[in-house]
């Protein structure tokens, strides 16, 4: 009997358009944080201490629509003296700590927060740069109701992703992970149950090529992060070195690493993934590694009851291992921050427990929220949403990436030899593509150390 996670019509629906929106930068490896207008500003809210003073919050335009952050901004400058200015991030993603830098260094920053960085990836970057500042503080003294049940109310595994040496540099607005999702026409005309294991992957892969030629019959959103990190992570309990790196060169890398070769050459996915995303959304591929949220996203936009969203994929059965890559992304200070009080306080506001719309939004529209109180509030009870709570038992257990500067620099180089290795035209063994991938990350290490 297979377990379906059936979806409600009474949740909010989000466009196709919103989105791609929402994930528009995540091919570039930089964001997939929900989707569609879903952390709407409440305004079922007391009105925050008036204080004659603009707080200018420099964003990133491709999630203004995402975050609905103008509905925010525009529900907090009806009821605070204290008037949030937005101003729209020029450039690439990957070019804000430059660009913050850059002001700095210019003596011309002018803004007091920023949105969003992903933790816990790029937190050591932005502080040993010196480009945010702590949080604790302001958090202590803020006069938001419920301030301080914000903190307190983060996912424990969440909550250690987004503070560095100590401190709290980063007000999450979301939680995401790698689990397994599928659309049922091709499991059903192929006679299998969702998967969850390697093994099953690969049996259901290859019965579904055959019941179902129309369909791709595996994918994974991106390279490494979906097609070998979460695989590494569901199949040892040690996917970091001591160094902080992931264990490239180790057993679990290795075995993943074949496993996808063999995936590939037997025409079970395909070697790249420069169209897994939108041949997910088109509805054209049977069973997907991917960001969860993409699961309901499907829902949304091909139809209700089409695909529904499991567990992160392991290794053995019964045992998770480290179980699952998870991210979050969120907003900071910056350094000189004119009115950093005033930008705390709209954060803690925006996320916190009595903003019942947000609440509301990160629930039922996008995957999966941050904060327990989110999920007391509107997913406990609640049988459409219950695979979030299976997955987020799994993200409490889960080993959590280290914060230092590598991610970047790993995630790219991984990428290239990974890609290298499943190429038939390339007679490149898995030990010899990660041997080569870790020789050469290490040279980068060291060139950055210099």
């Amino acid at each position: 009997m297979r377990t379906r996670y059936p979806p409600s019509s009474s949740h909010p629906r989000v466009s196709r358009r919103q989105f791609l929106y929402a994930v528009g930068s995540v091919t570039a490896g930089a964001w997939l944080a929900g989707c569609g207008r879903w952390l709407r500003f409440g305004t079922d809210r007391d009105a925050p201490t008036p204080e004659p003073q603009e707080i200018h919050f420099l964003v990133r335009p491709d999630l203004r629509e995402a975050f609905a952050i103008d509905d925010a901004v525009e529900a907090w400058n009806a009821e605070s003296a204290q008037q949030v200015i937005l101003e729209d991030l020029v450039g690439d993603a990957l070019d804000a700590a430059q660009t913050v830098q850059s002001a700095l260094a210019a003596g011309e920053q002018a803004w007091d927060g920023f949105a969003m960085i992903e933790a816990p990836w790029v937190i050591a970057d932005w502080v040993e740069r010196g480009l945010i500042q702590p949080l604790d503080d302001l958090i202590l003294v803020s006069s938001v109701p419920d301030a301080e049940k914000v903190v307190a109310g983060i996912i424990p595994s969440v909550l250690a992703v987004t503070q560095y040496e100590g401190h709290q540099y980063l007000i999450p607005a979301n939680l995401s992970s790698i689990s397994l999702g599928w659309f049922w026409e091709p499991l059903e005309a192929a006679g299998v149950e969702p998967p969850q294991t390697w093994d099953e992957v690969r049996v259901a892969a290859a019965r579904i090529k055959v019941a179902a030629p129309g369909w791709t019959p595996f994918d994974a959103l991106w390279t490494p992060l979906a097609d070998h990190i979460s695989l590494v992570w569901s199949a040892t309990n040690t996917p970091l070195t001591d160094d902080g790196l992931i264990d490239w060169t180790g057993e679990a890398s290795l075995a993943a690493l074949r496993w996808k070769q063999e995936m590939v050459a037997a025409e079970l996915m395909p070697a790249d993934h420069a169209s897994s995303l939108d041949n997910w959304l088109r509805g054209d591929t049977a069973i997907m590694n991917l960001v969860d949220a993409l699961g309901p996203i499907a829902q949304q936009i091909r139809g209700v009851g089409v695909s529904a969203t499991g567990l992160p994929i392991r290794r053995e059965k019964d045992d998770p291992k480290a179980g699952t890559p998870f991210w979050s992304y969120g907003c900071v200070v910056l350094k000189n921050a004119v009115n950093p009080q005033g930008m705390v306080d709209f954060y803690l506001r925006w996320f916190g427990p009595t903003n019942q719309t947000t609440g509301r939004y990160a629930a039922t529209v996008a995957a999966k929220p941050a904060y327990q109180y989110t999920y007391d509030q509107f997913i406990v009870g609640d049988p459409d949403l219950q695979w979030q709570l299976d997955t987020l038992e799994i993200v409490r257990n889960s080993v959590p990436f280290p914060a230092n500067r590598y991610w970047w620099l790993q995630n790219t180089i991984a990428a290239s030899w990974i890609e290298k290795a499943v190429d038939a035209r390339n007679p490149l063994s898995a030990e010899q593509a990660m041997q080569a991938a870790r020789d050469e990350m290490q040279a980068a290490i060291d060139n950055l150390s210099a």
